[in-house]
């Protein structure tokens, strides 16, 4: 699966472009099934654990229904809140984390009023337009503090491409490393790592980024 293959099929439409979640309801029992548990993401998370205080506050966005990232957030002790645009996934959530808060929201248009300490965006940005993803890091920074942590997965490329699952046709789309580590240094974030990583026939890669105060390096180089 390459995101430099650009041709859709007949059958993807503008409508599941711009909302993937609307697909997501339609196999959330698919989805909820053959999602994997394994926690091959631990790694990348415990990296992201070691720059939190105990108790910290996160935001899973794009959370589905909790498990399994949501979840080891959870029994590591930290405060969660999830987010995603699918309600059938979110009602999950609910369900099986009922003292955590989870909400029915579109990432593209999210303003919680609050911020946190670590934001995951593990394979949900990458269903969002190429231009739609540029936008989404002002997002990210308003609802971080500052030295949060930002966890996001990306293409290797960038493109878009079109991925069956559970008989749906979902979306994806990415911009070039490059262009990442441009907009995230725009954003007053500190990219720390990201690595490539081969999952289910297809690559992709794990980013990891700080955000820092103004008086930072990075940003005084910026000025």
């Amino acid at each position: 699966m390459s995101y430099g293959n650009n041709q859709l099929t007949p059958r993807t439409t503008l409508r599941n472009k711009n909302k993937v979640y609307e697909s997501y309801n339609k196999i959330a029992e698919w989805f909820d099934e053959h999602r994997s548990r394994d926690l091959f993401e631990k790694p990348h998370l415990d990296k992201a654990i070691e720059y939190l205080n105990p108790h910290a506050d996160i935001l899973d966005v794009g959370c589905g229904m909790g498990e399994p990232i949501a979840q080891y957030f959870i029994e590591q002790g930290f405060s969660l809140t999830g987010i995603d645009g699918s309600e059938g996934l979110i009602s999950l959530a609910k369900i099986r984390f009922p003292k955590n808060t989870f909400l029915i929201s579109d990432m593209r248009t999210l303003n919680l009023n609050k911020k946190f300490d670590c934001i995951i965006a593990w394979n949900s940005l990458f269903h969002l337009s190429q231009e739609d993803q540029r936008k989404m890091f002002i997002i990210f920074e308003k609802h971080l503090h500052y030295n949060g942590i930002l966890l996001f997965t990306s293409g290797p490329e960038a493109g878009e491409i079109w991925g069956d699952n559970g008989g749906e046709e979902l979306y994806h789309a990415s911009l070039s490393p490059a262009e990442y580590e441009k907009i995230l240094i725009e954003h007053n974030f500190e990219p720390l790592s990201y690595s490539e990583e081969e999952e289910q026939s297809h690559t992709k890669l794990d980013w990891s980024a700080r955000l820092h105060t103004h008086d930072c390096k990075i940003c005084s180089a910026r000025s």
